[in-house]
């Protein structure tokens, strides 16, 4: 039997960084700020930025106005992204969740195993870290969302079907009672979906930044050089929600649906198709002031 977990209606994904408590320089705005302590007030569910097993540099480092080119606006409240996975490795983001939930925060850490290391070693990064969130966050671990979905690793979404099922596996067998979230992309089958509910997990999100290659066929990325990068907000819409309501179909375990929400209507357009909660990410880093009144509102 597995531990419940309550989720809030609305949860905010990535957009807090890997602590869940705010990403540096937008601390600095005010209307994100406000956004922040709507979060906190209202219990808002947060799943965190990937952390890996160690210390990860990718193409994005804040500290670095070279790597800045990395993060790019595009039109319709979008973004695209070739993050590549930096932080910090879990050791330092598990203390710096701890911090998150003693502040009162509703904290989710969210985990990439690196499948480019191969299985085995994926999988055993991956159980290191679950003891390293226990150590450190004591009886508020209860829930952990597996990334499988990121755009900018080294690892092709599209292959990496067989090794989630063997680590989802594999972890359902050692921890039962952890709430495990799996988060998908829209090049997974449907049928990937309905594998990892029959393996036990708690919950399903979908989806994770989008190639771009898929949101704009036929045109090269301005991040070419760094694979493309993923497309988030307003561009990513329409394709994340046909994929929601084909996977609403196929599955019946909670759904979280997000991808390009821009607006209140865009969140009552995933909940008529079923989801169980919406994701917010790009919202509260372009338009924070309206993310701020979706989470105050609950569900729109």
């Amino acid at each position: 039997m597995k531990q419940a977990h309550h989720l809030s209606r609305i949860v905010i994904s990535t957009a807090l960084g890997p602590a869940g408590r705010g990403i540096f320089p937008y601390t600095l705005w005010p209307d994100y700020l406000r956004f922040l302590r709507a979060v906190r007030a209202t219990g808002t569910t947060v799943f965190t930025k990937s952390a890996t097993r160690f210390r990860r540099g990718g193409n994005f480092r804040p500290a670095n106005p070279f790597t800045w080119k990395y993060i790019q606006r595009l039109p319709r409240m979008g973004m695209l992204n070739a993050y590549g996975l930096t932080n910090r490795g879990v050791e330092a983001l598990a203390r710096q969740i701890a911090k998150s939930l003693r502040r009162g925060w509703r904290v989710i850490p969210n985990f990439y195993p690196e499948f480019a290391k191969g299985l085995e070693t994926a999988a055993k990064e991956t159980l290191q870290a679950i003891e390293i969130y226990r150590q450190n966050l004591g009886p508020a671990f209860s829930a952990l969302e597996l990334n499988f979905s990121c755009p900018n690793s080294q690892e092709a979404i599209r292959d990496n079907i067989i090794q989630g099922l063997t680590l989802t596996r594999r972890l359902r067998e050692c921890y039962p009672n952890l709430y495990l979230v799996v988060k998908l992309s829209v090049v997974h089958p449907y049928e990937f979906a309905q594998e990892l509910e029959a393996l036990g997990v708690s919950a399903l999100h979908a989806v994770n930044s989008i190639p771009y290659e898929l949101v704009f066929p036929g045109r090269r990325s301005p991040l070419w050089q760094a694979g493309g990068g993923g497309v988030s907000g307003g561009p990513a819409f329409r394709q994340a929600c046909a994929y929601n309501a084909g996977l609403r179909t196929y599955v019946k375990v909670p759904l979280i649906m997000g991808g390009g929400v821009t607006c209140r209507e865009d969140v009552h357009r995933y909940f008529d198709l079923g989801a169980d909660a919406v994701s917010l990410c790009t919202l509260a880093l372009r338009h924070p002031r309206e993310a701020e009144a979706i989470v105050r509102r609950g569900r729109c």
